[in-house]
């Protein structure tokens, strides 16, 4: 199945949404069977499910939308990108820019918690990758964490919770 630039798909995709999880990233508008048009960035999707969220990047407030699976006709491929969700968030903004210097101390304190809780990290670049499915970017607050896994990001954010309440 082709998933290019122009490309319309309609739903259900095969069978299988899942197909899906390459366009995250990608700006899309969406069709739905009550004739309601959504565009923006898909930042996430379900698998199972077939539902998107959307987030309209060329907006401020960046505001994410949730499309549900059953309810898309159609979908058009307007810009095919390989952005993860958290270079979807910087996209257009300065907010990656962070001296790493001075958060040292905390992203070394979040890293031994993590290991000493017997939870794998690992460090890519300045980001912490938790259970090789989460991404903590500096300032490595909580809603810097990103990840197409829900689920797990969910738990890590409790997880993030819970150091941030200890500390």
């Amino acid at each position: 199945m082709e998933l290019a630039e122009g490309s319309v798909v309609y739903y259900p995709i095969e069978r299988c949404p899942a197909n899906f999880i390459t366009l995250v990233g990608s700006r899309v508008e969406v069709l739905t069977v009550n004739q309601m048009t959504y565009s923006g960035n898909i930042y996430s999707m379900d698998p199972i499910t077939g539902s998107l969220f959307l987030m309209d990047c060329q907006n401020e407030d960046r505001s994410i939308k949730l499309v549900v699976g059953n309810s898309i006709q159609c979908l058009r491929i307007v810009n095919r990108t390989r952005l993860n969700t958290s270079e979807l968030l910087q996209h257009g903004t300065n907010q990656g820019m962070h001296p790493t210097d001075d958060l040292k101390p905390l992203k070394d304190s979040l890293e031994n918690w993590f290991r000493e809780s017997h939870i794998p990290v690992a460090i890519h670049n300045a980001n912490l990758v938790i259970l090789n499915e989460v991404t903590l970017e500096p300032p490595y607050k909580i809603e810097n964490s990103s990840s197409t896994n829900e689920v797990m990001l969910w738990r890590v954010r409790k997880l993030l919770e819970n150091f941030y309440e200890k500390r």
